[in-house]
């Protein structure tokens, strides 16, 4: 993605987004540019040089998408004008607006995972051309993801030196957040995920478990968020998506590993205040809070 800037402020985003880069994932550097760009072209709309109140009221008023991705938006031109702050330029410095949690999952039923695995598991080898292992991966990357709740991109990130065999342990490095963590797997999990590198032939330490066009590169999630677009349509798991509703898609696996997990703690006599801690550092979230957001979806377990 380019990273020309027009507006009085190009050097400063330029200059920002170079610093940035230094710390944070390419997929974080590619959204904050869209960001970046979006201020910057209406500040070239407005011909303005100046960043006032109004300025800034009038560029949020033209975002569109969520709550979250609008507020995640003003995060990340907040942070830029603080930048320009310190460099000795006077601009306003917005608040972080006010996020409504109401986001709804979409929970797969056990019929639907069932006919999702089935269908994963039948993906034809013959539409690999670009990703000449996709129809091996793909399975794979799904179970491990129902299984063990890793997202998308902790799952292709991985590499052979992050599966632990005799441990039964995948370990995940600088994930969201930039958090490491060990994810212990089911012993059929494990099982599984060993016959899968032996026929891949995947024995150095450095190689990607899930290779993408050539060895030299992982698998691009959105290759696997559009095939299991395509596995949802096949068996005809599609509902319209109200406000705040995503519906059915990759993600939606890591809130059916959480919900099955608080329902086999719970039929352990294990209560959900105590499981929960738990399960935040099993799925790599910075704070409690993040994990009691799962719990929305869990409402007749109260």
């Amino acid at each position: 993605m380019s990273t020309s800037f027009k507006s009085v402020f190009s050097e400063h985003m330029s200059e920002f987004l170079a610093i940035r880069k230094a710390s944070l994932k390419s997929r974080t550097i590619i959204v904050n540019t869209r960001q970046l760009k979006s201020f910057n072209n209406y500040l070239v709309e407005h011909n303005t040089a100046e960043i006032s109140k109004e300025i800034i009221d009038g560029w949020i008023s033209t975002q569109k998408g969520s709550e979250s991705t609008v507020q995640h938006a003003v995060c990340t031109v907040r942070l830029f004008i603080q930048f320009l702050v310190k460099s000795g330029v006077e601009a306003y410095i917005p608040a972080v607006p006010k996020c409504h949690d109401e986001y709804v999952p979409y929970i797969f039923s056990d019929d639907e995972i069932s006919m999702i695995i089935e269908t994963a598991d039948s993906y034809p080898s013959r539409w690999n051309n670009t990703i000449p292992y996709m129809h091996v991966e793909f399975p794979i990357i799904v179970r491990i993801a129902l299984c063990s709740g890793l997202r998308l991109s902790e799952c292709v990130c991985l590499k052979k030196r992050d599966f632990h065999v005799d441990d039964g342990v995948l370990i995940v490095e600088n994930g969201k957040g930039n958090k490491s963590r060990m994810v212990p797997m089911h012993a059929s999990l494990t099982e599984i995920l060993q016959s899968y590198t032996m026929l891949m032939n995947i024995h150095d330490p450095d190689s990607w478990l899930f290779p993408g066009k050539d060895t030299s590169e992982h698998v691009a999630s959105e290759k696997i968020y559009f095939r299991f677009a395509w596995v949802l349509q096949k068996n005809g798991i599609m509902i319209s998506k109200e406000r705040f509703e995503r519906g059915p898609c990759f993600h939606c696996l890591r809130h059916v590993f959480v919900l099955n997990s608080f329902k086999q703690l719970t039929s352990r006599g294990i209560s959900m205040d105590d499981s929960i801690p738990y399960l935040s550092i099993y799925l790599g979230h910075s704070n409690l809070m993040q994990t009691e957001r799962y719990m929305k979806f869990t409402a007749d377990m109260f």
